[in-house]
């Protein structure tokens, strides 16, 4: 007599194959005709990767309810759920009434400009839910995750020194070519820079807090994939990843650290006067141009359009444009036809003036806003805040805890200048899901615990 499989241990390995896919195949996937394409050719492969993976394991997961094997019912499913996961699929049913409410529908269905329509955002959610559920954080997906890294950043600084490795760039042509004789700057296997700054300030956190928290000796080996990673943040100078970064990892400082409640207090209070400090002292001296001018001038409550690379432009027109349909926004993706006047600035480098359509906000929070209405958007946060949650109580005690939740405050902070994208966005859902999912067998375990304990006669 064949032995039944075990449906949860056979969706637990398919899932484990996902999570290397995605941070192994997609992640170094450069497109095959360059980055004038990469968006058409990743797209596909982003659907074929992330839809067969919820495919299969919502068909195994059935198959084991025809056999008698797995008696998760969709009422037995929703009771067991964690707050992050009911404020995704809150975010989840949102998002879909409207695409379905929106003026611009069935287009919303798909997206408009930047395929971010309710049918990319349900793959995000639904991956999400079901990776929270059979995913697990392991030592095997951390080094694919960080060789993974390696390869891109490796590919990043060989066209900063002016290569074309892969033919990514138009014949001729490098990066430092982009605005002039091909239109954006892109670097590594992700395309646009603004892109791969999302994923470093993702990825760079992860890294140190795991060389910080593991024990065991190849930890150190990860010392690589964070040096290469760090020289492109640097070298690339895009200031969403370097705020990401570097105003992360002081905010991660006091959570992440493996010392005790005392001094965990005294360290939150020194980042609040290093976080004061720095205020001041921008506050007090001009220190020349780029951010920190701008800071100044802000300060001084002299703010221009033109600042954070015309970001102040974005958010005040996008901003104006919010209490005509404040509940639930224009639908997924439908910014482009909000028709705001393209964003334009002379470059001295560049000897020209350059002119930005405007199709998305350049701020995740406020995108969600503005496209699926402030519903969503507290769904969302409340997703958010629930995580955070979770990370702040479990991550003295636990190092995986510590360094996913780490990635994600990275990623959050960039994502105030940054975009959504399905190049990028993936891999903020797995790497929030996985956290979520540790949370739950720690729960669960305590609760067997407890059970036990009450069968034998004992108090927890």
């Amino acid at each position: 007599m064949k032995q039944k499989r075990n449906i949860s241990h056979v969706t637990c390995a398919v899932t484990t194959g996902y999570l290397a896919a995605m941070g192994s195949l997609y992640l170094l996937f450069p497109g095959l005709r360059g980055y004038s394409s990469i968006t058409s050719e990743k797209f596909p492969l982003f659907w074929i990767l992330t839809g067969g993976y919820i495919l299969t394991a919502l068909l195994i997961q059935a198959e084991g309810a025809l056999i008698g094997e797995s008696g998760l019912s969709l009422r037995a499913y929703l009771a067991s759920t964690t707050w992050p996961e009911r404020f995704c699929l809150i975010y989840l049913l949102l998002t879909w009434v409207s695409a379905l409410a929106s003026p611009w529908f069935p287009e919303t269905i798909s997206g408009v400009s930047r395929q971010e329509g309710a049918l990319t955002i349900t793959l995000y959610c639904l991956s999400f839910l079901l990776v929270a559920r059979w995913g697990k954080a392991s030592r095997t997906l951390l080094l694919i995750w960080a060789a993974g890294l390696a390869l891109c950043c490796l590919l990043s600084l060989m066209q900063l020194a002016g290569a074309n490795p892969l033919g990514l760039y138009p014949a001729g042509c490098n990066y430092y070519d982009g605005g002039i004789r091909y239109g954006g700057f892109y670097l590594g296997s992700i395309g646009n820079v603004d892109l791969l700054a999302g994923l470093l300030a993702l990825g760079i956190p992860m890294l140190w807090v795991a060389v910080v928290r593991r024990k065991e000796r190849w930890r150190f080996w990860l010392l690589l994939p964070l040096a290469l990673c760090l020289a492109v943040l640097v070298w690339m100078d895009v200031l969403a990843g370097l705020v990401g970064v570097f105003g992360g990892a002081l905010l991660t400082l006091p959570v992440v650290l493996p010392v005790q409640k005392k001094r965990r207090k005294w360290l939150w209070l020194l980042v609040a006067a290093v976080f004061l400090l720095i205020l001041l002292l921008l506050f007090l001296v001009d220190l020349g141009g780029g951010l920190f001018h701008e800071i100044h001038l802000m300060l001084h409550g002299q703010a221009s359009d033109s600042f954070g690379s015309g970001r102040l432009y974005i958010w005040r027109n996008v901003l104006s444009r919010v209490p005509g349909h404040l509940l639930l926004g224009t639908g997924p993706d439908t910014m482009l036809y909000a028709e705001i006047d393209a964003f334009t600035r002379y470059d001295a480098a560049l000897g020209g003036t350059i002119v930005s359509q405007i199709d998305v906000a350049h701020n995740i929070y406020l995108n969600i806003l503005y496209h699926q209405g402030i519903l969503a958007l507290l769904a969302y946060l409340g997703m958010l805040a629930a995580a955070a949650w979770q990370w702040l109580r479990r991550s003295s005690t636990d190092g995986v805890t510590a360094l996913l939740g780490a990635g994600l405050l990275g990623y959050g902070i960039q994502g105030f200048f940054g975009i959504e994208m399905f190049l990028v966005s993936p891999f903020f859902w797995l790497t929030l899901a996985l956290l979520v999912g540790r949370s739950r067998r720690d729960t669960n375990i305590c609760k067997r615990i407890k059970r036990r304990e009450q069968k034998c006669g004992r108090n927890c």
